[in-house]
């Protein structure tokens, strides 16, 4: 009898992990076709069970063809362009937690602009299901240097995003650094940004607990008459 209760107990934690959703990795690539189009302040588009939140000025989901000679280098998909110092928030659409592991990014420079030679990046600025905020600064090159489309560049690994978990949202946008001051000198709409390859992961839905335990007792007892059917 002891020998049986230990084997159903064992079933029962086998049958509970089996029950476990895993998380759902996605990649956001902008790469469907009715995402193409312009965005302003308050609207908003999803893919891949995320949603993005146009924030200042404009957001574009287009191929780089628009952009003319500002157009990013070694992308020839559709990507997301932010332009004038705009931001784009990504969310969980199922309002579940998530993690963020990497991206690719470019400057997108202001051609013809006259503002002062700036190194301009990236930041993603993320706030925790508990409230907390954290960011993390990515150089994306200096303006100075730059009369022509950027080259998109990929973020990714733990050291940048080992962070990034237990995440209600993360919000986008670009800002100098100016004598290894952070963000402390406008960009004078010269921080503009081009987005693709988002790689999140939403966390796992938790099963309620009655349910988890009704079936795993369900099977034990399927289990426990197999059992004795096959002693007789």
């Amino acid at each position: 009898m002891h020998k049986g209760f230990s084997w159903l107990a064992s079933g029962a934690a086998l049958v509970a992990a089996t029950l476990a959703p895993a998380a759902q990795a996605t990649l956001i690539d902008f790469n469907a076709p009715a995402l193409q189009g312009l965005y302003f302040p308050g609207d908003s588009f999803s893919q891949s069970g995320f949603l993005m939140t146009q924030g200042f000025d404009a957001g574009i989901v287009d191929i780089g063809l628009g952009l003319g000679a500002a157009a990013p280098t070694n992308n020839a998909t559709q990507f997301y362009t932010n332009v004038n110092d705009g931001d784009l928030t990504l969310t969980s659409l199922s309002g579940l937690p998530f993690s963020l592991s990497g991206f690719d990014a470019a400057f997108v420079p202001l051609l013809g602009s006259h503002a002062a030679p700036q190194v301009i990046g990236i930041v993603a600025i993320a706030t925790t299901m508990t409230g907390g905020q954290f960011g993390t600064f990515f150089s994306l090159g200096d303006t100075s240097s730059t009369t022509t489309g950027s080259p998109f560049l990929t973020f990714s690994g733990a050291a940048n995003f080992g962070r990034f978990t237990n995440l209600f949202s993360v919000d986008f946008f670009t800002c100098a650094n100016t004598g290894g001051q952070l963000c402390t000198t406008p960009t004078q709409n010269n921080g503009q940004f081009a987005l693709d390859n988002i790689n999140a992961t939403v966390a796992a839905p938790i099963p309620e607990p009655e349910t988890t335990a009704l079936m795993a007792l369900g099977l034990m007892v399927l289990a426990a008459v197999s059992r004795r059917r096959r002693s007789r």
